[in-house]
Protein backbone atom coordinates (compact mmCIF):
# COMPACT_ATOMS: atom_id res chain seq x y z
CA UNK A 1 0.00 0.00 0.00
CA UNK A 2 0.98 3.72 -0.43
CA UNK A 3 2.40 5.63 2.42
CA UNK A 4 -0.09 6.81 4.46
CA UNK A 5 -0.98 10.25 4.83
CA UNK A 6 -1.07 11.63 8.74
CA UNK A 7 -4.29 13.85 8.05
CA UNK A 8 -4.91 14.38 11.42
CA UNK A 9 -1.99 15.88 11.87
CA UNK A 10 -3.54 19.03 10.86
CA UNK A 11 -6.46 18.77 12.81
CA UNK A 12 -5.82 21.88 15.10
CA UNK A 13 -5.03 23.95 12.10
CA UNK A 14 -8.27 22.96 10.02
CA UNK A 15 -10.21 24.40 13.53
CA UNK A 16 -8.08 27.36 13.67
CA UNK A 17 -8.70 27.58 10.04
CA UNK A 18 -12.74 27.11 10.34
CA UNK A 19 -12.65 29.75 13.65
CA UNK A 20 -11.15 32.13 11.64
CA UNK A 21 -13.79 32.16 8.54
CA UNK A 22 -16.29 32.09 10.43
CA UNK A 23 -15.32 35.00 12.32
CA UNK A 24 -14.09 36.76 9.05
CA UNK A 25 -17.80 35.65 7.40
CA UNK A 26 -19.57 36.90 9.95
CA UNK A 27 -17.97 40.53 10.83
CA UNK A 28 -17.82 40.74 6.47
CA UNK A 29 -21.97 40.27 6.60
CA UNK A 30 -22.95 41.94 9.61
CA UNK A 31 -20.39 45.26 7.99
CA UNK A 32 -22.65 45.05 4.70
CA UNK A 33 -25.94 45.01 6.80
CA UNK A 34 -27.03 41.59 6.86
CA UNK A 35 -27.95 39.12 4.01
CA UNK A 36 -29.36 40.69 0.67
CA UNK A 37 -32.13 39.24 0.20
CA UNK A 38 -33.56 38.87 -3.26
CA UNK A 39 -37.29 39.31 -4.98
CA UNK A 40 -38.03 35.93 -3.66
CA UNK A 41 -37.95 36.72 -0.39
CA UNK A 42 -38.24 40.53 -0.10
CA UNK A 43 -40.69 41.17 -3.36
CA UNK A 44 -39.94 42.77 -6.19
CA UNK A 45 -40.86 42.92 -10.08
CA UNK A 46 -39.55 40.90 -13.18
CA UNK A 47 -40.16 42.42 -16.77
CA UNK A 48 -39.11 40.99 -20.03
CA UNK A 49 -38.67 44.12 -22.37
CA UNK A 50 -37.92 44.12 -26.05
CA UNK A 51 -35.94 47.02 -27.38
CA UNK A 52 -35.97 48.12 -30.99
CA UNK A 53 -32.80 49.09 -31.39
CA UNK A 54 -29.43 47.52 -30.34
CA UNK A 55 -28.56 48.19 -26.47
CA UNK A 56 -26.10 46.62 -24.24
CA UNK A 57 -26.82 45.26 -20.45
CA UNK A 58 -24.02 47.87 -19.17
CA UNK A 59 -26.66 50.71 -21.12
CA UNK A 60 -29.97 49.30 -19.15
CA UNK A 61 -27.70 49.42 -16.24
CA UNK A 62 -26.86 52.57 -16.23
CA UNK A 63 -30.36 54.10 -17.15
CA UNK A 64 -31.77 51.83 -14.32
CA UNK A 65 -29.10 52.67 -11.78
CA UNK A 66 -31.49 54.06 -8.97
CA UNK A 67 -33.88 50.54 -8.99
CA UNK A 68 -30.54 48.41 -8.58
CA UNK A 69 -31.52 46.00 -11.51
CA UNK A 70 -30.68 42.48 -12.62
CA UNK A 71 -30.46 41.89 -16.07
CA UNK A 72 -29.94 39.20 -18.80
CA UNK A 73 -30.05 38.97 -22.12
CA UNK A 74 -32.41 36.01 -23.75
CA UNK A 75 -32.93 34.83 -27.08
CA UNK A 76 -30.68 35.99 -30.57
CA UNK A 77 -28.74 39.10 -29.39
CA UNK A 78 -30.94 40.48 -32.84
CA UNK A 79 -33.62 40.04 -30.67
CA UNK A 80 -32.88 42.85 -28.06
CA UNK A 81 -34.93 40.95 -25.34
CA UNK A 82 -33.83 41.39 -21.98
CA UNK A 83 -34.83 39.73 -18.54
CA UNK A 84 -35.34 42.46 -15.77
CA UNK A 85 -35.57 42.35 -12.00
CA UNK A 86 -35.68 44.48 -9.05
CA UNK A 87 -37.15 45.04 -5.42
CA UNK A 88 -40.18 46.73 -4.64
CA UNK A 89 -38.95 50.63 -4.29
CA UNK A 90 -42.34 50.59 -1.98
CA UNK A 91 -43.32 47.43 0.02
CA UNK A 92 -46.83 49.41 0.50
CA UNK A 93 -47.78 49.46 -3.26
CA UNK A 94 -46.36 46.39 -5.32
CA UNK A 95 -47.29 48.12 -8.42
CA UNK A 96 -45.19 50.97 -8.41
CA UNK A 97 -42.13 48.83 -8.83
CA UNK A 98 -43.24 47.98 -12.15
CA UNK A 99 -44.83 51.00 -13.18
CA UNK A 100 -41.71 53.27 -12.81
CA UNK A 101 -39.13 50.68 -14.06
CA UNK A 102 -41.67 50.99 -17.18
CA UNK A 103 -41.47 55.23 -17.18
CA UNK A 104 -37.56 55.27 -16.76
CA UNK A 105 -37.08 53.03 -19.82
CA UNK A 106 -40.42 54.34 -21.97
CA UNK A 107 -38.47 57.40 -21.00
CA UNK A 108 -34.94 56.60 -22.65
CA UNK A 109 -36.44 54.07 -25.07
CA UNK A 110 -39.78 55.21 -26.87
CA UNK A 111 -40.80 52.11 -28.73
CA UNK A 112 -39.70 49.42 -26.23
CA UNK A 113 -42.20 46.66 -25.93
CA UNK A 114 -42.90 44.78 -22.53
CA UNK A 115 -43.47 41.35 -23.20
CA UNK A 116 -44.81 39.90 -19.81
CA UNK A 117 -44.31 41.43 -16.01
CA UNK A 118 -44.41 39.60 -12.93
CA UNK A 119 -44.69 40.62 -9.44
CA UNK A 120 -43.77 38.79 -6.09
CA UNK A 121 -45.67 40.76 -3.52
CA UNK A 122 -43.85 41.21 -0.17
CA UNK A 123 -46.69 38.69 1.31
CA UNK A 124 -45.16 35.91 -0.79
CA UNK A 125 -42.13 36.93 -0.07
CA UNK A 126 -42.57 36.24 3.13
CA UNK A 127 -43.94 32.72 2.64
CA UNK A 128 -40.89 31.79 0.27
CA UNK A 129 -38.43 32.59 2.91
CA UNK A 130 -40.51 30.78 5.42
CA UNK A 131 -40.68 28.13 3.20
CA UNK A 132 -36.80 28.01 2.51
CA UNK A 133 -36.30 27.36 6.22
CA UNK A 134 -38.44 24.59 6.55
CA UNK A 135 -36.80 23.06 3.78
CA UNK A 136 -33.69 23.37 5.38
CA UNK A 137 -34.94 21.93 8.67
CA UNK A 138 -36.82 19.01 7.11
CA UNK A 139 -33.63 18.22 4.62
CA UNK A 140 -31.31 18.47 8.29
CA UNK A 141 -33.66 16.11 9.62
CA UNK A 142 -34.19 13.48 6.98
CA UNK A 143 -30.30 13.50 6.07
CA UNK A 144 -29.58 13.06 10.20
CA UNK A 145 -32.20 10.38 10.41
CA UNK A 146 -30.32 8.76 7.84
CA UNK A 147 -27.02 8.20 8.64
CA UNK A 148 -27.81 7.71 12.34
CA UNK A 149 -29.66 4.53 10.81
CA UNK A 150 -26.71 4.24 8.33
CA UNK A 151 -24.28 4.29 11.05
CA UNK A 152 -23.06 3.90 14.48
CA UNK A 153 -23.86 7.14 16.58
CA UNK A 154 -20.43 8.29 16.77
CA UNK A 155 -20.42 8.15 12.74
CA UNK A 156 -23.48 9.83 12.61
CA UNK A 157 -22.62 12.69 14.57
CA UNK A 158 -19.24 13.43 12.37
CA UNK A 159 -21.24 13.34 9.04
CA UNK A 160 -23.95 15.73 10.99
CA UNK A 161 -21.59 18.06 12.28
CA UNK A 162 -19.55 18.32 8.67
CA UNK A 163 -23.04 18.94 7.04
CA UNK A 164 -23.79 22.00 9.84
CA UNK A 165 -20.34 23.64 9.14
CA UNK A 166 -20.18 23.30 5.49
CA UNK A 167 -23.52 24.73 4.98
CA UNK A 168 -23.42 27.61 7.78
CA UNK A 169 -19.84 28.35 6.02
CA UNK A 170 -21.31 28.19 2.19
CA UNK A 171 -24.24 30.57 3.70
CA UNK A 172 -22.18 33.13 5.92
CA UNK A 173 -20.05 33.09 2.29
CA UNK A 174 -22.95 34.11 0.43
CA UNK A 175 -23.71 36.99 2.96
CA UNK A 176 -19.78 38.06 3.01
CA UNK A 177 -19.73 38.32 -0.54
CA UNK A 178 -23.30 40.21 -1.03
CA UNK A 179 -24.62 37.67 -3.11
CA UNK A 180 -27.97 38.12 -3.71
CA UNK A 181 -30.45 35.30 -1.60
CA UNK A 182 -32.63 33.99 -4.07
CA UNK A 183 -33.88 30.38 -5.22
CA UNK A 184 -31.12 29.36 -7.38
CA UNK A 185 -28.99 30.05 -4.19
CA UNK A 186 -31.18 28.28 -1.81
CA UNK A 187 -30.98 25.34 -4.18
CA UNK A 188 -26.98 25.72 -4.35
CA UNK A 189 -27.07 25.25 -0.78
CA UNK A 190 -29.13 21.99 -0.59
CA UNK A 191 -26.98 20.49 -3.46
CA UNK A 192 -24.11 21.41 -0.52
CA UNK A 193 -26.24 19.38 1.71
CA UNK A 194 -26.47 16.08 -0.36
CA UNK A 195 -22.84 16.58 -1.70
CA UNK A 196 -21.16 16.60 1.45
CA UNK A 197 -23.13 13.73 2.84
CA UNK A 198 -21.58 11.54 0.05
CA UNK A 199 -18.47 13.05 0.33
CA UNK A 200 -18.28 12.12 4.69
CA UNK A 201 -19.82 8.86 3.96
CA UNK A 202 -17.43 7.67 1.23
CA UNK A 203 -14.81 7.92 3.85
CA UNK A 204 -16.70 7.10 6.44
CA UNK A 205 -17.52 3.64 4.84
CA UNK A 206 -13.56 2.87 5.19
CA UNK A 207 -13.14 3.74 7.97
CA UNK A 208 -15.66 1.12 9.19
CA UNK A 209 -14.19 -1.41 7.14
CA UNK A 210 -10.60 -1.01 8.48
CA UNK A 211 -12.06 -0.94 11.66
CA UNK A 212 -13.67 -4.56 11.29
CA UNK A 213 -11.23 -6.68 9.50
CA UNK A 214 -7.53 -4.73 11.19
CA UNK A 215 -6.81 -5.12 14.84
CA UNK A 216 -3.00 -4.60 14.57
CA UNK A 217 -3.66 -0.87 14.26
CA UNK A 218 -4.67 1.96 16.41
CA UNK A 219 -8.08 3.79 15.82
CA UNK A 220 -6.17 6.95 14.98
CA UNK A 221 -4.15 5.28 12.39
CA UNK A 222 -7.13 3.42 10.64
CA UNK A 223 -8.38 7.24 9.91
CA UNK A 224 -5.70 7.69 8.56
CA UNK A 225 -5.39 5.40 6.61
CA UNK A 226 -9.09 5.19 5.45
CA UNK A 227 -8.51 8.63 4.38
CA UNK A 228 -5.31 8.14 2.27
CA UNK A 229 -7.14 5.47 0.75
CA UNK A 230 -10.47 7.47 0.04
CA UNK A 231 -8.90 10.61 -0.77
CA UNK A 232 -8.09 10.05 -4.81
CA UNK A 233 -12.03 9.39 -5.14
CA UNK A 234 -13.33 12.56 -2.95
CA UNK A 235 -11.04 14.53 -5.37
CA UNK A 236 -12.32 12.89 -8.55
CA UNK A 237 -15.37 13.94 -7.18
CA UNK A 238 -14.79 17.59 -6.34
CA UNK A 239 -12.76 18.26 -9.84
CA UNK A 240 -15.72 17.21 -11.61
CA UNK A 241 -18.14 18.61 -10.12
CA UNK A 242 -15.99 22.15 -9.76
CA UNK A 243 -15.44 21.53 -13.45
CA UNK A 244 -18.95 21.86 -14.07
CA UNK A 245 -20.00 24.54 -11.39
CA UNK A 246 -17.18 26.90 -12.48
CA UNK A 247 -18.75 26.06 -16.46
CA UNK A 248 -21.54 27.35 -15.03
CA UNK A 249 -20.11 30.28 -13.73
CA UNK A 250 -18.44 31.40 -16.95
CA UNK A 251 -21.17 30.53 -19.60
CA UNK A 252 -24.10 30.91 -17.40
CA UNK A 253 -25.22 34.03 -17.63
CA UNK A 254 -26.00 36.03 -14.59
CA UNK A 255 -28.95 34.01 -13.17
CA UNK A 256 -27.03 31.43 -12.80
CA UNK A 257 -23.56 32.79 -11.42
CA UNK A 258 -24.71 33.09 -8.07
CA UNK A 259 -25.51 29.56 -8.34
CA UNK A 260 -22.39 28.30 -9.56
CA UNK A 261 -20.67 30.67 -7.22
CA UNK A 262 -22.14 29.07 -4.32
CA UNK A 263 -22.03 25.66 -5.45
CA UNK A 264 -18.05 26.14 -5.94
CA UNK A 265 -17.16 27.37 -2.49
CA UNK A 266 -19.70 24.67 -1.08
CA UNK A 267 -18.05 21.77 -2.97
CA UNK A 268 -14.22 23.12 -1.59
CA UNK A 269 -15.66 23.65 1.94
CA UNK A 270 -17.50 20.63 1.56
CA UNK A 271 -14.73 18.32 1.00
CA UNK A 272 -12.58 20.00 3.25
CA UNK A 273 -15.37 19.36 6.15
CA UNK A 274 -15.15 15.85 5.22
CA UNK A 275 -11.42 14.99 5.74
CA UNK A 276 -10.77 17.55 8.17
CA UNK A 277 -13.91 18.07 10.61
CA UNK A 278 -15.85 14.76 10.32
CA UNK A 279 -12.94 12.40 10.69
CA UNK A 280 -11.12 14.10 13.46
CA UNK A 281 -14.68 14.82 15.75
CA UNK A 282 -15.06 10.74 15.39
CA UNK A 283 -11.61 10.32 17.21
CA UNK A 284 -12.98 12.79 19.53
CA UNK A 285 -15.97 11.23 20.45
CA UNK A 286 -14.38 7.63 20.72
CA UNK A 287 -11.50 8.93 23.15
CA UNK A 288 -14.45 10.31 25.32
CA UNK A 289 -15.96 7.12 24.79
CA UNK A 290 -12.83 5.05 26.19
CA UNK A 291 -12.62 7.50 29.53
CA UNK A 292 -16.18 6.65 30.25
CA UNK A 293 -15.32 3.04 30.45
Amino acid sequence: MKKVVNFLKYRYIATALSVGLLTLFIAGTAKRGGFNLGIDFVGGVKIIAQFEEGISEKEIREVLFDFSPQIQQIGGGSQNEYIISTKLDDPLNENSGADNLKKVLLSHYAKTKFLSEETVGSAIGDILRASAIKLFCIALIFMSIYVIFRFELKYAFGVIASLVHAVILTFLFVGFTGTEVNIPVVAALLTVFGYVVNDTIVIFDRIRENVQFETKHTFFELINKSITQSIRRCLLISSTTLFAASSLYFIGGNVLNDFAKVLVFGVIIGTYSSIFIASPLIVVWEKIAVRKK
